[in-house]
């Protein structure tokens, strides 16, 4: 008989239609072969049916929410204002019902702001978690404009601090993407166990590299749209430096990829001759006639999922310098790292152009990424270190 896991998600992890939900489909697939899973998570009403039944395969049971759609201030409350909106009282009765009548082996949250959820398990708990939220919310007040505007970041900053800390405290395992990670957790809680594991599994079989590079120019870009990183990532592209690459080389062609663009984000692609496909669920053939992937994120939490799922497809990446932070790549041997706009569009229509210098970098990005992150050779290691966390608190126990 297989252990028990209970997966507590602030998203479903299928139908994957954003970078956080990709990580946790990954993790749930090289799981499901050592431990019979229990999921709970929330979910788009749009996607509910279809996650509903994907779910049920990959898992022993699963149970799917909606989104509580508001965030709520409370001064006196132990969950960040940024954290308010992942708070669902249908949700914690249903765990809370979980933890008290079922006998689960471990339980596993995914991202700290869900950890208050795990408060009644009877097991040990692991918590996959990005330790540096607070740093980039800093990075935000940094940068932003507007007195308004930077308090409120510096005021989310601090907020996750102590939240951050607390749950740090509170879990029996902790792991995060890298190293550098590791540390900054050990710096907030010195005691804690913090591990370094790959936080995305990707299925390197699912996506095959074309053999040649693709005749046409096209570049592209995939992200969640509602998420305000990507949105800001994709305007500053299309004003700063799309005019700069059509004057330079005017076959070139963009197309966007993700739901939930606003009327004004539509807009401004469509004045720029952007191309917008909405919501895509199989991008394997749009993979296929690209030339270029593009990742200009400058803010924002957590890891670029979709860096690595292009590199896995066998897409070079053209990127600034904060955007494959924690993934440990080596810029202009995995990913090509530009940070003015200039500098930028150089790289991107070089790689439009030769087929050499796009072979060799496509060669290298995916080797990488099969070697770290890839389902087939990464995940049965992630399982086996799951059991061995199993069998150590056990032991610890007895």
């Amino acid at each position: 008989m297989k252990p028990r896991i209970l997966i507590i998600s602030p998203v479903t992890p299928y139908p994957v239609h954003h970078g956080a939900g990709s990580a946790i489909y990954g993790y749930i697939r090289a799981l499901r072969l050592e431990f019979d899973i229990t999921f709970v998570g929330f979910c788009p009403p749009r996607h509910m049916q279809q996650a509903q039944a994907g779910l049920d395969v990959l898992c022993q049971k699963a149970y799917l929410f909606k989104l509580p759609e508001a965030r709520h201030l409370d001064a006196f409350g132990t969950i960040p204002y940024l954290f308010s909106n992942l708070q669902s009282d249908a949700m914690h009765r249903l765990v809370d019902r979980l933890l008290a009548e079922e006998d689960f082996d471990l339980v596993e949250v995914e991202y700290l702001g869900m950890a208050d959820y795990a408060q009644g398990a009877r097991c040990p708990r692991i918590i996959r978690a990005h330790v540096q939220e607070w740093l980039h919310y800093y990075i935000n007040f940094q940068q932003t404009h507007g007195l308004g505007t930077r308090l409120e970041h510096l005021f989310w900053s601090v907020d996750a601090v102590k939240h951050n800390r607390a749950a740090l405290e509170s879990f029996d395992w902790v792991l995060v993407t890298s190293e550098e990670e590791r540390q900054w957790a050990r710096n907030f809680v010195p005691s804690v166990k913090a591990e370094a594991l790959p936080f995305i599994l990707m299925d390197c079989g699912y996506y095959t590299p074309a053999p040649q590079p693709p005749r046409n120019k096209q570049l592209l870009f995939v992200g969640f749209l509602p998420h305000t990183p990507n949105t800001d990532a994709l305007l500053y592209f299309i004003r700063e430096e799309w005019p700069l690459l059509r004057k330079l080389d005017p076959e070139a062609r963009l197309s966007v990829v993700g739901e939930g663009a606003s009327n004004a984000l539509r807009g401004v692609m469509y004045d720029y001759g952007v191309d917008y496909l909405g919501f895509v669920e199989d991008l394997r053939t749009l993979y296929a006639n690209t030339r270029v992937y593009i990742a200009p994120v400058t803010c924002g939490r957590g890891i670029r999922t979709k860096i690595v799922e292009a590199m896995t497809a066998g897409i070079p990446v053209v990127c600034n310098s904060f955007a494959p932070a924690g993934l440990g790549l080596l810029p202009d041997q995995h990913v090509i790292v530009r940070d003015t706009p200039r500098e930028s569009v150089e790289a991107i229509q070089k790689l439009l152009v030769d087929d050499q210098h796009w072979l060799a970098l496509r060669d290298r990005a995916r080797g990488w990424v099969e070697n770290c992150y890839g389902l087939q050779k990464v995940g049965p290691r992630i399982a086996r270190r799951y059991l061995q966390f199993l069998e150590k608190s056990k032991w610890e126990a007895a």
